[in-house]
């Protein structure tokens, strides 16, 4: 059988003008379609995250507590943890407390401002709130006593005068220039020094000494207090060792 007859029709069925009319429409109709449905659209990306607080630095005072002299000692400038997050320790200062060292230091660490409270880790650093101090030789809990300032812990000396009864091997022993040091700090120094011996063989020591204060609000702190008249202070060093009372405060 012949593909297209006399009259043009396919196998001798279907007019090939008419045939071609029908595959036109056919083409037209699903051009038609896809114009409606549209091609297939990429999937939109997932809307993005509002994006965090900015980093910030931010200078923090935190007092470490009382230590003995050898731990206190372990606690030095440099890379620490606070509240999980890294910081640098700027300053440490240290100062008597009963038989041991209190330790306050200063940090630099990284945070957000939120509505102007300084955050680490989403937990707000403010007066009275605490956060662990960490390195790879000690872990300490904290309690912020300051936000802001610079990197160094104020200080000023503070010099008063001290008396005490002490045996006379005592009393020859002290010298001026003498250092009070601990942990490896100096937090007095002996200025002058005046004897008067005591009917009971004893030495009446008067000393002169300044003392390393840190500055606060509340005016010069040494260990847990102001220097105060009347208020009892020991100063010992690798030979002797005595407590007196405050008689003067130098202004």
């Amino acid at each position: 059988m012949e593909l297209l007859d006399e009259h043009g029709r396919v196998f001798g069925i279907v007019n090939i003008i008419d045939l071609l009319v029908v595959l036109f429409v056919v083409a037209v109709g699903i051009a038609g379609i896809a114009l409606v449905v549209g091609p297939d659209e990429p999937s939109e990306p997932s809307e993005p995250s509002e994006p965090s607080e900015p980093q910030v630095t931010q200078t923090v005072t935190v007092g470490l507590g009382t230590h003995p002299p050898e731990g206190a000692a372990l606690i030095e400038p440099g890379a620490v943890e606070f509240g999980g997050t890294n910081a640098t320790m700027t300053d440490v200062y240290r100062t008597p407390n009963g038989d041991g060292a209190r330790v306050i230091v200063r940090l630099q660490v990284q945070g957000q401002m939120d509505s102007n409270v300084f955050t680490v880790g989403g937990a707000p650093v403010r007066y009275g709130s605490v956060f662990s101090v960490t390195t790879p030789d000690y872990q300490h809990d904290g309690n912020i006593i300051g936000v802001g300032g610079n990197d160094s812990i104020s200080t000023t000396p503070v010099t008063a005068t001290l008396t005490a009864t002490v045996s006379p091997a005592t009393a020859d022993a002290v010298e001026p220039g003498d250092e009070y040091q601990l942990a490896g700090q100096t937090v007095a120094t002996i200025r002058d020094v005046s004897r008067n011996q005591t009917e009971d063989e004893q030495v009446q020591l008067t000393v002169r000494a300044a003392f390393v204060a840190r500055d606060t609000a509340s005016g010069p702190m040494y260990g847990d207090a102001p220097i105060r008249i009347g208020r009892n202070l020991t100063i010992a060093t690798n030979r002797y060792q005595f407590t007196g009372q405050v008689a003067d405060v130098e202004q």
